[in-house]
C-alpha cells in the first residue's frame, strides 16, 4: 500500500484512526509505504525509514538504526530533590559523563560515546542523599533525525 500524506487535512480523531489502521496493517505483515512531512505523528507507526534526496535513496534503515546513527551520544535528563548545582558537580566527576549542563529545572547530562549502562549515575545520586524526581534518556524524535541526516547529506 502506498500512501501520500495520509494524515494531511484530517481532524485529530481521524489522524488517530489512520495511525491505528497503519499499525494494524503492519502487524498483519502488510507493507505500507508512507510519504509524509508530518514525521512526529508517524514515528510510532514506522519500523523503517527511507530518505530520498535528489532522486536517490540515501537512507534505508530501521528506526532504531537511524536514531543510533544520528545520536552518537546519549543524553540523560535528571531532576533531583536538593541542590541541583551540587548534584550537577557530582555527576560531572563520573568517567561516564562527557558534559553536564543545568537547564532549570533539569540537569542535562551528555554521556561519553558508547555508554549504554548509566544506572550507576542514579545510584551515585541516591548514595549522596538526593531524591530523584526524573532520570531518563532524552528522546530523539523522527523529525530531529531527519534534519540531522539531510543536513549531513547536503554538500
Amino acid at each position: 500500500l502506498l500512501l501520500d500524506e495520509p494524515l494531511s487535512g484530517l481532524d485529530p480523531r481521524a489522524r488517530i484512526d489512520m495511525r491505528n489502521l497503519l499499525k494494524r496493517l503492519g502487524e498483519m505483515g502488510k507493507t505500507v509505504i508512507v510519504s509524509s512531512h508530518i514525521l512526529p505523528e508517524l514515528a510510532d507507526v514506522c519500523n523503517k525509514i527511507g530518505i530520498i534526496e535528489k532522486g536517490i535513496l540515501q537512507v534505508n534503515a530501521s528506526v532504531a538504526e537511524v536514531m543510533k546513527q544520528v545520536r552518537q551520544y546519549s543524553v540523560i535528563l535528571v531532576q533531583v530533590q536538593g541542590d541541583r548545582d551540587q548534584a550537577a558537580k557530582l555527576l560531572e566527576q563520573s568517567e561516564l559523563v562527557q558534559s553536564v549542563e543545568v537547564k532549570s529545572p533539569r540537569i542535562v547530562v551528555t554521556l561519553n560515546a558508547g555508554v549504554e549502562d548509566y544506572s550507576g549515575l542514579a545510584a551515585q545520586l541516591v548514595q549522596a542523599g538526593y531524591g530523584i524526581k526524573e532520570f531518563r534518556e532524552d528522546e530523539l524524535n523522527l523529525e530531529m533525525a531527519f534534519m540531522a541526516l539531510t543536513k549531513g547529506l547536503k554538500q
